[in-house]
């Protein structure tokens, strides 16, 4: 009798419900997912970085001092998506991830100073002067 009431008796069964449950759970794991491989990687990627310890031994059995390091970052060859070239998404996704990479990488490391290096634009050769100010100006952002 208990095996006939617990399978067809009072359920709250509600298909609505059950629906809307999996849409919050759904939504929830792909706002996750976002959160992470939008913004979390980053500092997970660039945590792993340290700056390398640098030993000095005096010469004459003295004790050794610490020498002033500089601390330095490199960035090459950009390549940021003219007007020409490129989709727009493309343009934006792209310079998404280098701006997110960068920021992160001078919150955590925090270099004394930055070289860039290499081909920052893709288009210099057929961008217009005002064309060329715009990618200057947004590469300064």
């Amino acid at each position: 009798m208990a095996m006939i009431e617990l399978g067809f008796g009072r359920q709250n069964f509600h298909p609505l419900k059950r629906k809307s449950s999996l849409l919050l759970k759904l939504i929830a794991v792909v706002f996750a997912v976002l959160l992470f491989c939008e913004f979390l990687i980053y500092y997970l990627a660039i945590f792993q970085c340290n700056w390398p310890e640098v030993k000095t031994t005096a010469s004459d059995g003295e004790q050794a001092t610490r020498e002033p390091v500089l601390k330095a970052m490199f960035l090459a060859d950009t390549h940021l998506l003219g007007e020409f070239l490129g989709h727009w998404l493309d343009k934006l996704r792209r310079e998404w991830q280098m701006e997110r990479a960068f920021q992160t990488a001078l919150w955590l490391l925090q270099p004394e100073v930055v070289f860039i290096l290499g081909d920052i634009f893709d288009e210099g050769k057929w961008s217009t002067p005002e064309a060329w100010a715009d990618d200057v100006e947004r590469f300064q952002k």
